[in-house]
């Protein structure tokens, strides 16, 4: 992606089209670009040139807008259109804050609830982050986000409560410093991994108040370490300078 303020689906020589369907997937998509910083804070995200990338229609891409702005990662101006939101640090602590309250409570919960299929599921996971851990590429890192969501996922969605469903998707994952998440940041990934460890086994027991306990310290350690990375700063200024936030 080129510098702040370049618009959407002004490809390069030589990248490809996405052939995407539906609103649901256009929002999936831009929203993991507007995470990542390939779009960048105050980019233009224009209907018909993000339809002519996508290969869909203006609809899906107003409906995806839309929802971006509902999530607080756009924002219409006039004469503009819409366009990339910047995120302070504060916001992002707050979005921590948000997030611990809500998945703690969703650990709580899915401490009684969660399968034996599940438990295994969270344990696969693990393993295959302890692989990506002191990844320095931007595809191993990439990875590492995928399965760190998921697990996020699996545990909320076993919960049980529809609400911490809504709830948790509405507040998302902010962005973050890439100094963070993507540089020098191994020995911060494998503690976050091993935080997982501790959560699996929260849950394994049973133990409600320590799957709360446990999942709220993860939280808040990524946000502490946010905190001091990230001190005051502007997020998102630019292309790898924000990753999809941990937790890890």
């Amino acid at each position: 992606m080129g510098p702040a303020g370049r618009s959407a689906g002004e490809n390069q020589p030589g990248e490809g089209t996405m052939p995407v369907t539906g609103g649901q997937t256009v929002f999936a998509n831009l929203r993991a670009r507007i995470l990542s910083g390939e779009l960048p804070a105050r980019a233009t995200l224009r209907e018909t040139a993000l339809a002519q990338e996508l290969g869909v229609s203006r609809t899906p891409v107003r409906e995806a807008l839309r929802r971006l702005d509902e999530a607080g990662l756009v924002e219409f101006v006039p004469n503009r259109g819409a366009t990339v939101v910047e995120w302070t640090s504060e916001q992002i602590r707050e979005t921590y804050f948000l997030r611990a309250a809500l998945e703690s409570r969703a650990a709580g919960l899915a401490a009684a609830r969660i399968e034996p299929a599940d438990l295994d599921r969270l344990a696969v996971l693990i393993e295959a982050m302890e692989e990506f851990v002191c990844a320095t590429d931007d595809a191993g890192i990439d990875r590492l986000a995928v399965l760190n969501a998921e697990f996020h996922r699996i545990i909320v969605a076993a919960s049980g409560s529809s609400q911490l469903l809504i709830l948790t998707g509405s507040v998302g994952r902010a962005p973050m410093m890439a100094r963070l998440f993507r540089r020098d940041a191994a020995a911060f990934r494998a503690g976050s991994n091993h935080q997982h460890r501790d959560i699996l086994t929260a849950l394994r027991s049973g133990d409600a108040l320590w799957a709360e306990v446990a999942m709220r310290c993860h939280i808040l350690a990524a946000r502490n370490a946010v905190a001091v990375q990230g001190a005051g700063a502007i997020v998102g200024s630019g292309p790898h300078d924000a990753a999809d936030a941990p937790p890890l």
